[in-house]
């Protein structure tokens, strides 16, 4: 299986994803997308020392 090629914008893009916490409970979340895929995208949320990155389906992310 081949590797995806993984993009990485100069500056990170604004974004709304729904992210899949650890319970089981979904939330719609302002974020940037830091890399992605053409299937995932790499979201960043949160604010220091809080933020977190995780990597979402690209079909649960729209740009704002």
């Amino acid at each position: 299986m081949a590797h995806p090629t993984v993009s990485t914008p100069a500056v990170p893009q604004r974004v709304r994803a729904w992210v899949l916490w650890e319970d089981g409970a979904e939330e719609l979340l302002e974020a940037y997308a830091v890399a992605w895929t053409q299937r995932a995208v790499l979201v960043r949320f949160g604010a220091p020392p809080h933020q977190h990155e995780v990597w979402v389906w690209a079909g649960a992310v729209e740009r704002v």
